[in-house]
């Protein structure tokens, strides 16, 4: 099923042809990531290692690289927390921008652009509903909700470069954060493509806080496929594009990854 036709009449296409941007992502082992490593140093294709920010990794000049565990707790400590509460904790994530199907490392999540556009985001009311998922509630990290001052900078800085003249209401922001979180997890906005439903991102990537966790199907494996904003952390360290949905896709016939921890 092409999905991205599929949603042609359900969302405003762009009307312009789609980069060929495409990631594909595998959860692995130490076993499984050393074998990785082997075969391609042995054919003098670099793997590298990105220690602290691990939405770098989605940019187009990453052509393979992976993430330890530790680097969950790197600079998006708190906001990728997600990591720690899920079945992916103490695994490595492979991310290339070819297929390494080859390697028999099990099937990929597939990353790419796509022209989908919701005719509907929620309003603040809908948000703050949302916020009251007991789904969400009873999985949220204990440090989400702490958040510091450098974080809250952070955000108003962003904020006031795209929205200048418009008031900074954290609180609202953060809601936003939450509220995206839990249309992956616990969904009440979805699309609708030949029977199937499929959730997706319900803000704008100033209003969307670790989108990883969904690009990376820690939060939201249950659905074959999404549509994910990058959040603006992203925006800066992978240089997607503001607002773009991606389609994020397990691969089917082989999704189940052999190199369980």
């Amino acid at each position: 099923m092409d999905i991205n036709k599929g949603i042609k009449n359900l969302g405003h296409a762009r009307g312009r042809k789609m980069p060929e941007y495409k990631k594909f992502c595998y959860w692995v082992d130490s076993h499984g990531l050393r074998n990785v490593r082997r075969n391609l140093e042995g054919r003098e294709i670099e793997v590298r290692e990105e220690a602290r920010v691990p939405c770098r990794v989605l940019g187009e000049s990453m052509n393979i690289a992976f993430i330890a565990p530790p680097a969950w707790d790197g600079f998006c400590k708190r906001r990728t927390s997600w990591y720690r509460r899920s079945n992916k904790v103490g695994r490595f994530l492979l991310v290339s921008n070819s297929s390494l199907d080859h390697l028999d490392i099990g099937g990929p999540i597939i990353i790419k652009e796509s022209n989908f556009k919701p005719d509907h985001l929620p309003s603040y009311q809908e948000i703050l509903q949302l916020i009251e998922s007991e789904e969400y509630q009873n999985l949220k990290p204990d440090v989400w909700e702490k958040v510091d001052q450098l974080d809250k900078e952070f955000y108003q800085r962003w904020f006031e470069r795209y929205q200048p003249g418009e008031p900074f209401d954290f609180d609202k922001i953060f809601a936003h954060h939450s509220a995206n979180h839990v249309n992956f997890i616990d969904p009440k906005f979805l699309i609708d493509v030949d029977g199937i439903k499929f959730p997706y991102s319900i803000a704008d990537s100033i209003h969307v806080c670790s989108s990883c966790p969904e690009f990376f199907n820690i939060l939201g494996s249950q659905w074959s496929t999404k549509y994910v904003v990058p959040c603006i952390g992203a925006v800066q360290f992978a240089h997607l594009s503001k607002d773009q949905y991606f389609e994020v896709r397990i691969q089917r016939g082989n999704d189940t990854n052999k190199n369980k921890g």
